[in-house]
Parts: C-alpha cells; structure tokens; sequence
C-alpha cells in the first residue's frame, strides 16, 4: 500500500477533481478551476438533509460487473437528489471506483465496516460464522444512520444489482416505494430477490429501503442468544441479518414487507449457470417470476417459472419485455455499437 496516492475523480460538472489518499484512505478532495484550487477534507465533506433518504452503497466485489453496476446506481441517487456513502472494506476496489466511477461532484464518502463493541455483541447471536462480515456490514448502515441522524435510508448492494430500465424510470419507482413505506408504516421494505423464491419463507435484504422511525438497536440488543435459529433450521445452517429480520418479521410483528416493479427485468449478478440460486436473470410478470436463463438453457420449469408470493407488494410500471431486453443490450452489451471489424465478421 502506498503512503500517499493522487486519483483523477471524473465528475458531471467537469471541474478538475482530484483525491489524495493517505494509507489507502480518501483523506483530501480538491478542484481546480481556472487558477484557484478549492480544498475539502474527507471528514469535512457535505452531507445532505437528513430527512432526504441516504443510500448505502455496499460494495465488496471487483468483477467485470461491478463498475456498470455502481455507475447506474449513482446516476439513479443524483436523479433522485439523494446522498449517498460507499460501505467499503476492499481497498483495490475503493481506488478502481475512483478511478473511473462519473460522479455529480466530488462530494464521494467512503465509511467501512464498524466492529465496536455494541454491534459485535449484536452479530454474536445473529451471525454464523460464514455471514460475520456481511452482517458487520449490514449492521454498519444502521449503526451510521442513528448515529447521523438519517431519518429513512435504501441499503443497497451495489456490486452486483441492476435494473434493466432509464434511470429517470427507476428513480419515480423508487421514490413510490418511499412513499408507500411512509404511507403505510412499513419499517423495512425489500424488493422481492428471495421471498418468492423460497415462496415466503425467506425475507432478504439486497435493495432494502429501511425507516429509523422505530429504534431498531433496542430489538437488536433485546435478542441475547440464537436460539430463534432453531425455527429455520430445516431451511438452512448458516445464518445471518436476512434471517433474523425473516423471524422480526414472522415472530415480533414488525411491519417488514417485500414489494416488486411489475414487467421490469432485474440483475442479481454472479455465475448464472453454477449458482442459479443465488444468481439470476430475471422478471416479474403476469403474477409470476420468471427466470430465462433457468427456463431457456436448463429448461427447467420448477426453478424457472414460479408464482409470485402474495404478501409482496406490488408497483405498476409503464415498462415493457422488449425495452427491458433493448436497455440490457444497449448498456451492458457492445451489440448496441460494435466495432467496424466485429460487423464486417457478423453481416452477410
């Protein structure tokens, strides 16, 4: 790791930017305009109100994925006026974000997991021993936003989502979602990635919109041992924050709900073919999730094709199959402008 390290920030407003990093961390932010150079220290940088949901950036993995996948997700918070931080604990990828990520400003906060004392005594009784960093991480998110004042929040994993559809779309979905939450009280809203796959055993947080009107560490801290595992164990063996909010949600009668974009395709990267599981293609549509990779290589049904679970919420869209695989092609595909030679090898 180097002592000091200077990175080009790319940024929409196309003001020379620039970060210092000590040790492998941001520590200064500086612009150059014209003759005058503007200085910001890490700490210092601005955060925005407070009532206006923060997104959590969580990312971890450095895949040929990951970029296309953050850059879609901030072009969606500055559509949307939000702020966000970067949840981080990889420092290769810290600095490749950096590197080539197009900010609106170079307002860009990293934080990385927080192990004190109160979240390990919390991750003692909720995580197994293979989910220990990804529930620090998790917890991280809550523990930032009571500790910042963040009223309402979206926790997002986005190393490895995305939705098929414009920016300008995805934001108004999103900002319904926040308001139906609000309207109806719901504490912690999920998009539907495993509820319907495990038909409505599972709840999973992925893309989660998460309101701190109740005091989630006081629930947190009231749960003093794992034996509330034991209830799922026919499901599965190791255990995590997912889990337990699943038995908050079955047991504690939290208002922890799922909701879906009806007609839109949605990304859950990874190896589609080895993990068909934990990895899809797929889209919600005429009351069912359907899975094309499942469904047209390995043509099989049982996974592929399955009924959407009841209890998740659903929201109408204007979205359509063709724009959603048109919007797949045209942004993470070279189909939409291959190169002279790659046409003159496919045309007749």
């Amino acid at each position: 790791m180097r002592l000091f390290e200077k990175i080009k920030l790319h940024t929409m407003d196309s003001i020379k930017s620039r970060v210092i990093l000590v040790l492998g961390k941001p520590l200064v932010y500086y612009q150059r305009e014209h003759f005058f150079k503007s200085f910001t220290f890490a700490w210092n940088l601005p955060v925005k109100n407070t009532s206006i949901p923060v997104f959590y950036l969580k990312v971890n993995r450095l895949a040929d994925y990951t970029l296309p996948c953050i850059q879609h997700w901030i072009n969606v918070i500055n559509n949307m006026g939000a702020d966000f931080y970067f949840l981080c604990d990889n420092k290769k990828l810290q600095n490749e974000i950096l590197r080539w990520i197009c900010f609106p400003n170079m307002n860009v906060k990293f934080i990385s997991s927080s192990k004190c004392s109160q979240l390990r005594k919390i991750v003692k009784n909720i995580s197994t021993r293979f989910w220990i960093k990804a529930t620090y991480a998790h917890l991280t998110t809550f523990f930032h936003a009571k500790k910042t004042g963040v009223r309402s929040f979206w926790n997002i994993d986005a190393d490895d989502t995305f939705f098929a559809m414009p920016i300008e779309k995805l934001s108004k979905y999103l900002k319904k979602v926040e308001e139906y939450a609000e309207a109806y009280n719901i504490s912690a809203f999920s998009l539907d990635m495993h509820r319907s796959r495990t038909f409505g055993r599972h709840w999973s947080f992925g893309i989660t919109f998460t309101r701190m009107s109740i005091d989630w560490f006081h629930i947190l801290e009231q749960n003093t041992d794992s034996k509330w595992q034991k209830l799922y164990d026919k499901y599965d063996y190791e255990f995590n924050l997912d889990w337990f909010f699943t038995y908050l949600r079955d047991y504690k009668n939290l208002k922890i709900e799922s909701f879906y974009l009806d007609n839109t395709m949605f990304i859950h990267w990874g190896n589609f073919l080895l993990n068909i599981i934990g990895a899809a293609v797929f889209s919600w549509e005429n009351n069912r999730v359907k899975f094309p990779i499942i469904l047209g290589v390995l043509g099989d049904e049982n996974f592929g094709d399955i009924p959407i679970c009841p209890d998740c919420i659903k929201f109408s869209t204007s979205c359509k199959k063709k724009s959603n695989q048109k919007f797949i092609s045209d942004h993470l595909t070279y189909l939409y402008k291959p190169s002279k030679q790659m046409e003159n090898l496919w045309h007749k």
